[in-house]
């Protein structure tokens, strides 16, 4: 996409907000609604070309997407691991401050007792310190970097801080893809 396409894509207030990369590495917010009709158009056009399954590599909400063949949607995979924490406080880590209601308000509709920061995974790592430090003084049982873009970096340093176990979308979905022999 070009730059204008993308800028087009830009949430508004109320929208909800997702956060990803691009080719040059800096990071742009885009608009969930907006975002939409482009990821099921590229479902379909996977489909057609004959993929086995496809997989959203986003842990953000997606209502409504129609697909043919599996789709593994990251988000519930990540949402329905990370609730095995009965009892326990879960630290959700998010990209902006944006999206830190809508996490609350998930996390809390699955059952879980949750505090939500934030950290751009994309962004400077002093983000990813502070943002490890909160949850440890909030004295979490689990961390959830919720976001694709969080690398192994922000899980080591989430674990450093922290003490805590650290759930990375990147390793769960790498678990899962491999145990369906699909790796």
């Amino acid at each position: 996409m070009e730059r204008a396409e993308i800028e087009r894509l830009a949430p508004k207030p109320g929208d909800y907000v997702l956060v990803t990369r691009l080719r040059d590495g800096t990071s742009v917010k885009v608009a969930r609604r907006l975002i939409m009709p482009k990821i099921q158009a590229c479902i379909k056009e996977l489909e057609a070309v004959g993929v086995d399954f496809n997989v959203l590599l986003c842990t953000g909400e997606f209502p409504r997407l129609e697909a043919r063949k599996p789709l593994i949607m990251l988000e519930q995979l990540i949402t329905s691991f990370a609730c095995w924490v009965k009892g326990g406080k879960i630290g959700v880590v998010v990209p902006e401050k944006e999206q830190a209601a809508g996490a609350e308000k998930k996390w809390r509709k699955r059952g879980a007792s949750v505090v939500v920061v934030w950290a751009n995974p994309y962004g400077d790592v002093k983000a990813l310190n502070s943002a490890a430090v909160m949850l440890a003084k909030e004295n979490v049982d689990l961390i959830v970097l919720d976001c694709i873009g969080f690398t192994v970096k922000a899980w080591e340093i989430f674990r450093q801080l922290t003490g805590k176990p650290v759930l990375l979308p990147q390793f769960v979905l790498g678990y899962l893809l491999k145990s369906l022999s699909l790796m």
